[in-house]
């Protein structure tokens, strides 16, 4: 996990805060009289939740980083293996495109 990134600070920020959400719960079912019990086990449910949550985001976020990072070399060894020209008309080609296809229209029989 990449507890450096600027998005693992606000990570483990949000969780913080998710964990005083769920504790605020906890005690106020029970100070309206909730049975202990079940207060627990909604207590417990919720921080097992919000745990696997805040890893599966770091897991998420160091996973993004190494693939960012091992993509970018072949990104620019690519880039290096064309000319200026052909970079050129190959930008000029993408640039009018959106990325879908456009829509034939229904025809009505």
């Amino acid at each position: 996990m990449s507890d450096d990134s600027p998005e693992a600070g606000f990570i483990t920020a949000a969780y913080a805060e998710k964990v005083k959400e769920a504790f605020l719960g906890f005690a106020e079912n029970l100070s309206v009289g909730q049975a202990e019990n079940s207060c627990k086990e909604r207590f417990l449910r919720s921080l097992t939740m919000i745990k696997k949550a805040r890893d599966m985001a770091l897991d998420a976020i160091s996973e993004g980083y190494v693939a960012e990072a091992d993509a970018r070399p072949r990104e620019e060894a690519a880039a290096e293996a064309l000319s200026e020209e052909d970079q050129a008309m190959i930008e000029h080609a993408l640039s009018g495109t959106t990325g879908t296809a456009r829509a034939t229209p229904a025809r009505l029989r």
